[in-house]
């Protein structure tokens, strides 16, 4: 079946699916990792599949998820969840069709059931010194880490589920390798960590996919564009479709601020768990 049949497909399948707002936080292993290229690659694949899709950019001193979107907010989550505009006045005026976009602070939160219109609400998380994630990204109910096949980031990918496990108690977590040299490697990174992580964290940690090493993302970020936007037939934006398609199948569990207990403090894994 071709791309075309795939999305209407899935289209079709999610308009009869029930009304869910799903909450997912994309969250960077470490600088660099392309947690802003998979969140605002994912946001525009899952436009379309004809969802309505929000994405919050935290990166307040970049924007860059802002700025590739081409959107222009006239206000911040931090006012729509404040009460001091509607949602729909906050994302100010873009094309029909297209993923709305607004900035947050770190402390933004409040009522998420004013973002109820649309299906899905992607984080392009920060966390802070700590690792700890905003209120907005803290209540996702699936979280994204982002990581490279580079052992410096695949250790950090380590430690960004153990202090997110520690933090808020999650148990899930969906693994996405950027900028893969090779599928082959992309599998033996994200199998090696899910193996190490339930091993010595107790958690979930999956493989969710991968995006190959595309320069068609390097220029469609310098036309200040998203690779999917820009680039229909390029092989990240074919990774990030096929990324969109499997959110549906993703578990929507309890959100996290319902998860209050910490766990007991892991075992650490020995230096050789994560090469």
């Amino acid at each position: 079946m071709n791309s075309l049949a795939l999305d209407q497909a899935e289209s079709l399948r999610r308009m009869l699916a029930p009304r869910v707002t799903r909450r997912i936080a994309v969250v960077a292993s470490d600088a660099g990792a392309g947690a802003t290229t998979v969140a605002l690659g994912l946001a525009n694949a899952l436009a379309m599949q004809g969802e309505r899709v929000l994405l919050i950019d935290e990166d307040r001193a970049g924007a860059r998820a802002t700025r590739l979107s081409g959107a222009a907010p006239a206000a911040t989550l931090d006012a729509v969840l404040g009460g001091a505009a509607t949602l729909e006045a906050a994302l100010g005026q873009r094309p029909a069709g297209a993923i709305g976009v607004l900035p947050a602070s770190a402390q933004a939160g409040g009522d998420l059931q004013l973002l109820n219109g649309y299906r899905t609400v992607l984080s392009d998380a920060r966390g802070d010194a700590d690792g700890a994630l905003s209120p907005m990204a803290a209540a996702a109910h699936n979280l994204i880490v982002v990581l490279r096949a580079e052992p410096a980031s695949i250790k950090a990918a380590y430690a960004c589920i153990k202090q997110l496990n520690h933090l808020y108690a999650c148990r899930r977590f969906h693994l996405v390798v950027n900028a893969a040299p090779s599928d082959a490697a992309a599998t033996a990174v994200l199998g090696n960590l899910a193996r190490t992580a339930s091993q010595y964290l107790g958690v979930d940690a999956r493989a969710a996919g991968s995006l190959p090493l595309d320069p068609l993302v390097a220029r469609s970020a310098a036309l200040g564009r998203c690779v999917v936007e820009a680039f229909a037939a390029a092989p990240a934006t074919a990774a990030l479709r096929r990324l969109a398609t499997g959110v549906a199948a993703w578990p929507l569990p309890a959100a996290a601020e319902n998860r209050s207990t910490p766990p007991a403090t892991p075992l650490a894994p020995p230096a050789t768990a994560l090469a």
